[in-house]
């Protein structure tokens, strides 16, 4: 996993999202047992995972999958079959997407619930007068090799959307990528066709603002309200504060080596701090309480395996030196 995003973001270690791409990149990708292999190596991803319907895994087991994807077939391998990442590879989004009613429709239910589908990506729409763009933009730092095909596999899907609606290429959409043009670029112009552009500040899909109203032919009422319904249960599960407890808690007993702070928790949810703070002053606990909690349980089951030092525990738990991990001891145990 790229070390540069543990150590910037290591509570993005455990959040959550579908299962879906990293099946699909399996299947289509994985037409061996060796490449099968390679692209689970070290993802910590097991058949019984993948059977399960209900699945899900972590952000970076997927970046870890791509990773390998990247070792076996080079950058750009997530062009090299396009026509996978159609609507219908963002499950219930794109199914959403595709039976609105219009276009415009269809990117306020992309802007809104993509966070459902992806909890690391968050995308913003703008308008001029007469051209609309999506800003793709990643909440976790990661090399281009890494973030690229998260970029591209968005903006393939979006394009099948707008060609699902249109019924034909839509070939006025520009494309932007803030990085140099890749060893791949030709291929990217192959795929996206000739308005590309690199060195740009911002990852940018950008479409006339006439396309807003293009009726679509798949436009259904029942299915899309149901979709929606489906997405809107899950952002809330996300936003409501006990929700939003459970996910606190569920990190906190995860994370891996040190700590979180009340800043670095509030961006992995993707809240701010100040969303947290009142959300979970609504269940009636705090951050610092959560964490607190969690470091004591921590802690009493490494002294009571007795494997590691009262230093060694310390800094395990994030504490900068033995004596504030000596103080955090006589406050947990000073009853007991």
């Amino acid at each position: 996993m790229p070390s540069s995003a543990r150590r910037s973001v290591p509570a993005l270690d455990t959040t959550s999202m579908t299962m879906g791409y990293f099946r699909l990149i399996l299947q289509r990708f994985g037409d061996t047992p060796e490449r099968r292999a390679a692209l689970l190596e070290g993802t910590g991803v097991s058949d019984a995972t993948l059977g399960d319907p209900a699945g899900h895994i972590n952000f970076f087991q997927q970046v870890r999958q791509f990773e390998n994807a990247n070792t076996l077939f080079g950058q750009g391998w997530a062009l090299s079959e396009p026509e996978i990442w159609g609507h219908m590879s963002h499950g219930t989004l794109g199914l959403a997407s595709v039976t609105a009613p219009t276009i415009e429709k269809a990117i306020e239910i992309v802007a809104r619930y993509s966070y459902v589908r992806a909890p690391f990506n968050q995308l913003r729409v703008t308008r001029s007068a007469s051209h609309v763009t999506i800003e793709y933009m990643s909440k976790v730092p990661l090399d281009a090799a890494l973030w690229r095909p998260i970029l591209e596999i968005g903006f393939l899907g979006l394009r099948s959307v707008l060609s699902a609606v249109l019924a034909q290429f839509p070939l006025e959409i520009e494309f932007s990528y803030a990085c140099p043009p890749p060893s791949y670029a030709e291929r990217i112009t192959q795929v996206f066709g000739p308005r590309v552009s690199f060195n740009a500040e911002r990852n940018t899909l950008r479409m006339p603002r006439s396309y807003l109203t293009a009726q679509s032919p798949f436009a259904d009422a029942g299915l899309h309200d149901h979709a929606v319904a489906q997405l809107e249960r899950l952002y809330r599960l996300l936003q409501e504060p006990e929700g939003i407890r459970r996910r606190v808690e569920h990190l906190l007993v995860t994370m891996p080596v040190g700590r979180f702070d009340e800043e670095g928790m509030a961006f992995a949810l993707g809240l701010s701090r100040r969303t947290l703070v009142r959300r979970l002053s609504e269940t009636g606990a705090g951050f610092r309480e959560l964490l607190d909690s969690e470091l004591k349980r921590r802690a009493v089951n490494m002294l009571n395996a007795g494997l590691l030092s009262r230093a060694e525990i310390g800094a395990q738990l994030g504490y900068a030196d033995a004596t504030s991990f000596s103080r955090a001891c006589r406050r947990w145990f000073a009853s007991s």
